[in-house]
């Protein structure tokens, strides 16, 4: 599971974001993609979107 400094900083940068209340932090926990038992993005793009981050 990812930390929740990677998903804050993936949910700043995802093009994909979209919020599930208006009043949230913007991360990955907030984000109506992120679901699951194992707590990853439905549209499998969190890893990618974390090793762009470090490209930056």
């Amino acid at each position: 599971m990812p930390s929740k400094e990677q998903m804050l900083s993936v949910g700043e940068s995802c093009s994909e974001f979209e919020r599930v209340e208006q009043a949230k932090i913007r991360s990955c926990e907030s984000c109506v993609h992120w679901e699951g038992d194992e707590r990853m993005c439905r549209l499998d793009i969190f890893i990618e979107q974390l090793q762009s981050l470090d490209q930056e």
